[in-house]
């Protein structure tokens, strides 16, 4: 599971793999946030059911990109596992995930010094949910190109995994499921991070750097594969993140002011990700849905407000987008490259 990714870096540029000249490259990007991945869960769904004809979704996308909340989805999406299975995912494990806000003031104050001191939820619900859906699976089982951003500490250095669709992918493959999804979804603050006791590293949620993972996926491809930009198209669906803003005098203050300064982090690399893709590849080779206004203002802990607004919400832009959307399950793709899994 655990390579020093810096001192295996190629000395020189890897070799792209040949493409079909004019053949496009279709890659789906799935954002961090936790329980606000029921909205991209539901928006797939829909997918599935107006598009795929009995087909798992992967086999129309020759990429699937997902950080945290998202590479849980982007690893099912791999297994072929059916989109309502992956909202069930949501629906039942979230709210044991996810549990209940304390209602009552001695819950809530009991609550806030348990935050003081540790993770605010307990990572062994989803470790057991998650062992639940993947069983035994390994990545390299997957049918689908994955790539999936982790975070690792105490050295800080960024982790991808990544199936072995290239012949320099050669230790991710053998990887468990379930460990490169709780790698990928260890959000600081929020859960306790996944540690490899053989190196002593710790894998850390990958929305630390990379919360939407399109630009990762873009420059994997290109690095990967002989493509020029006009043959790649993208669908990315985020999960809402609200704007950090601050008064002007909390700008020259300290730590107090700036303790949520992680979610301005998270928004403007998801927002700056968009950006640059668009800007290299054009805005009508990117596909981009996610909640906005109050609805991207849901806390990635709150199941409650999550299912009260999110699944009708992705239902909705579903049926404004439709017709964006369905050229990307045209035809599906070619099976993919196993340069190491069987």
């Amino acid at each position: 599971m655990f390579t020093d990714r810096r001192a295996n870096s190629l000395a020189t540029r890897r070799t792209r793999q040949p493409w079909p000249e004019g053949k496009p490259f279709k890659i789906l990007s799935l954002d961090g946030g936790g329980i606000k991945g029921i909205y991209t869960a539901e928006m797939l769904c829909r997918c599935e059911e107006a598009f795929s004809k009995g087909e798992p979704l992967a086999r129309y996308f020759d990429m699937i990109a997902g950080t945290s909340t998202g590479g849980i989805i982007a690893l099912g999406l791999g297994l072929g596992i059916p989109t309502t299975d992956i909202t069930a995912f949501y629906r039942d494990d979230g709210r044991r995930i996810f549990p209940p806000l304390p209602g009552r003031w001695p819950g809530k104050l009991r609550q806030f010094w348990t935050w003081l001191r540790g993770p605010k939820l307990m990572h062994e619900e989803l470790e057991s949910a998650l062992k639940r859906r993947f069983e035994e699976h390994l990545l390299g089982e997957s049918a689908a190109r994955l790539v999936i951003p982790a975070f690792m500490m105490p050295k800080t250095e960024i982790a991808v995994f990544k199936t072995d669709h290239h012949e320099d992918f050669r230790n991710d493959h053998l990887t468990p499921m379930w460990k490169v999804a709780r790698a990928t979804s260890a959000a600081p603050t929020y859960l306790k991070g996944l540690e490899h006791l053989e190196s002593g590293r710790i894998f850390i949620d990958g929305g630390v750097w990379a919360n939407n993972p399109v630009m990762v996926a873009l420059v994997d491809a290109l690095s990967a594969y002989d493509l020029t930009f006009d043959q790649i198209d993208v669908f990315s669906i985020g999960t809402g993140n609200a704007p950090f803003e601050l008064r002007k005098p909390d700008v020259f203050r300290g730590l107090v002011a700036w303790r949520e300064a992680i979610k301005a982090a998270m928004f403007l690399t998801t927002d700056n990700a968009t950006a640059q893709v668009k800007l290299l590849l054009g805005p009508d080779q990117c596909l981009r849905l996610e909640p906005s206004g109050s609805e991207a203002g849901v806390e990635m802990d709150d199941y409650d407000s999550a299912f009260a607004h999110l699944p009708d919400l992705a239902s909705r832009h579903f049926d404004l987008n439709a017709q964006g959307i369905a050229r990307f399950f045209r035809e599906t793709v070619s099976l993919r490259e196993r340069h190491h899994s069987g």
